[in-house]
């Protein structure tokens, strides 16, 4: 019955928030004689303004959602997503080409036009930009005041996504900034594994960077309609985020920014076969509840083939790898090995309504937290790890693969 009440609330947010949460107006951004960059404007009578750039994805309910709630807060915000205004695909590589020129564009245009002290926010991959963005602002406009810092919302900052097991490379604009910084880091994100390391190449010049970590969610916008979760951390957020740019007016943005080193934007690491694993190659022990409730223990591995897979029922490759990894374990009868698959910061009600649909013919452990893919440095859906009888990781994959492919199946009983 609660259930239903949650899913029925939901279905009214995602009837009535697209009305609610429409732009108050829309402004063109002369940038040149051939281009202009479109914002929708959620105006405000206070003395700050949020630009908020685009992530990969665009736009979605929840973003006007917190706009209006940042209104109520007296902060005007400007939504600009500069890769539609210029035609490139919503893709996490077309905002890695950009460099900064146009935010920079933006604030100088947002402060001649309203008179308010600027923040540029972003979430996902949009922080870059947003860093970017700051510093082409320092290179030009070495004593005003008007801009304050930036906003992050679970910031991914990777230059590349590396194979299982390595660390990944951030974008050089994460060790080249020295402005103040508020970030909001979901405690579910897949990238928090990395959340530390982030912080420290944020703050290498001495530079402000506050946090404060959002529960139960993996992102704030990562669904086109909100969920229960998604809203009430908005509306409690909304009055922080107030408070937060207040406290990063206090602190001065530096007049000279950073030298930027050459951006270099590697290939990703994604694997779509099944590689050697290059990382500590121990396992972790397995202490965990399956989504029956019962509990799974597992601290000696040797002796057999163990493949343990990452996943969400969220991400469709790995919903798309399920049935090749049923097949798996069927052809890998008669000989020592286990399938153990772990997924990723989901309830058990949405894990057993999921497998209702789709057939999973193994274990399901549930990692509620999130915690324990954190032991495991895994940083995308699905990574699976292979491990051979002497109890260590041999190969790794973070992507989705055809596991009874007949190459990966000698290849895995080679392991015997």
């Amino acid at each position: 019955m609660k259930k239903n009440f949650f899913n029925l609330l939901a279905i009214l947010f995602g009837m009535f928030l697209p009305q609610l949460c429409s732009a108050e107006s829309e402004i063109i951004v002369p940038i040149s004689s051939e281009i202009d960059i479109n914002v929708e404007r959620f105006s405000a009578s206070g003395k700050y303004l949020i630009l908020w750039l685009a992530p990969e994805y665009g736009f979605r309910t929840n973003h006007r959602f917190m706009a209006r709630q940042l209104n109520e807060q007296k902060i005007e915000v400007w939504l600009s997503n500069i890769a539609e205004s210029l035609y490139l695909p919503q893709s996490t590589s077309s905002l890695k080409q950009l460099d900064g020129k146009y935010v920079a564009e933006l604030i100088n245009h947002a402060q001649k036009t309203t008179g308010k002290k600027i923040v540029v926010a972003g979430d996902s991959y949009a922080a870059v930009n947003v860093l970017l963005g700051a510093h082409q602002w320092q290179q030009r406009h070495h004593q005003s005041q008007d801009f304050i810092g930036a906003i992050l919302f679970s910031p991914s900052i990777y230059a590349s996504i590396p194979s299982l097991g390595l660390p990944p490379e951030f974008m050089s604009i994460t060790s080249s900034t020295n402005i103040p910084i508020m970030i909001y880091q979901a405690q579910k994100s897949g990238n928090i594994t990395q959340y530390k390391r982030l912080i420290e190449q944020l703050q290498q010049h001495n530079n402000p960077v506050y946090s404060k970590f959002i529960p139960n969610v993996r992102s704030l916008f990562y669904t086109e309609e909100p969920t229960r979760e998604m809203i009430t951390n908005i509306k409690s957020l909304s009055p922080n985020i107030r408070k937060m740019i207040a406290v990063l007016e206090k602190h001065h943005v530096p007049d000279v920014p950073v030298p930027l080193t050459n951006i270099h934007i590697k290939n990703n690491g994604i694997d779509h076969s099944i590689k050697a694993f290059k990382g500590n190659d121990t396992p972790n022990a397995i202490q965990l509840v399956d989504a029956y409730g019962n509990t799974f223990n597992k601290k000696d591995f040797k002796g057999q083939i163990t493949v343990v897979n990452f996943w969400a029922t969220w991400c469709p490759p790995c919903v798309q790898e399920i049935p090749s990894l049923n097949r798996l374990k069927k052809k890998m009868a008669g000989v020592p090995f286990e399938l153990i698959s772990i997924n990723y910061a989901e309830d058990k009600e949405t894990i057993l309504e999921f497998m209702e649909k789709v057939n999973v013919e193994f274990p399901v452990l549930l990692d509620q937290n999130g915690n324990f893919a954190k032991k495991w440095n895994v940083i995308t859906y699905p990574s699976t790890f292979i491990i051979d009888p002497s109890g260590k990781i041999k190969y790794g994959v973070n992507a989705a693969i055809e596991w009874d492919d007949p190459e990966f199946i000698n290849k895995i009983k080679s392991l015997l």
